[in-house]
């Protein structure tokens, strides 16, 4: 199989949500202090973190018996997430090629090169992420640097979802196209308001890789069984 292929893309799919299964069992399921009116998960507080106090919300306060199981499970669920980098990556990447290949135009690689770049922010934001764990009594250099590989990780997601929109409607499957939708349009609601919009916002980039994964396995299908 190669990049472009029904069924690697949808094989990738797969693995993705593999390994964000995986990923789940070990990050913290609640935050040690709860933020009021949020209901942010712990490593997607992490990622958003902008004050010391949002380390002690997710990891407990220093004489939290807790503290160092939430802190071995966030730092073990991160590491695993370089193993999920290069598979959403390769996911849009795969897509787009199949897509260009369909509509007959290359610039649809463009947006699957924003799944690369992502996943390249992405192990960015982990190293950042990695740094102000080690040293929670002096995270704010880690902080003030944290939001641009963050943002730039979801924004590019979700404007592949917005291109992948756009091929959907050129190619008449608008179920599909309308799963894309979601994820741009809550883009900046989510950046303008991270603690509350943020958690749906990031999530619905998922609903974009779904629509990817059946338009590969159902145009595979349809491939074999004309075959």
């Amino acid at each position: 199989m190669r990049l472009g292929s029904y069924p690697l893309t949808a094989f990738l799919f797969v693995l993705t949500v593999a390994i964000l299964a995986v990923m789940q069992g070990y990050f913290p399921a609640e935050l040690a202090i709860p933020l009021p009116g949020s209901t942010i998960r712990p490593v997607l507080l992490l990622e958003l973190a902008s004050q010391p106090q949002h380390l002690a919300h997710i990891f407990g306060e220093p004489g939290d018996p807790q503290r160092a199981v939430r802190i071995a499970g966030m730092n073990t669920g991160n590491a695993i997430d370089y193993l999920l980098m290069p598979s959403y990556g390769l996911l849009t990447l795969s897509f787009f090629i199949g897509i260009s290949r369909d509509l007959g135009a290359g610039f649809w690689r463009v947006f699957g090169a924003m799944g690369v770049i992502a996943a390249v922010s992405d192990a960015i934001e982990n190293w950042l992420m990695f740094g102000m764990v080690a040293d929670m009594a002096n995270p704010l250099n880690e902080m003030a640097l944290l939001p641009y590989p963050v943002w730039t990780k979801f924004g590019l997601l979700a404007m592949s979802c917005g291109g992948a929109a756009w091929a959907f409607v050129r190619l008449r499957r608008w179920v599909l196209a309308a799963l894309c939708l979601p994820a741009p349009l809550m883009l900046v609601p989510g950046m303008l308001d991270p603690l509350h919009t943020a958690p749906l916002a990031t999530s619905l980039i998922g609903l974009g890789w779904l629509a990817m994964a059946v338009h590969a396995a159902t145009r595979w299908w349809r491939t074999r069984a004309v075959a």
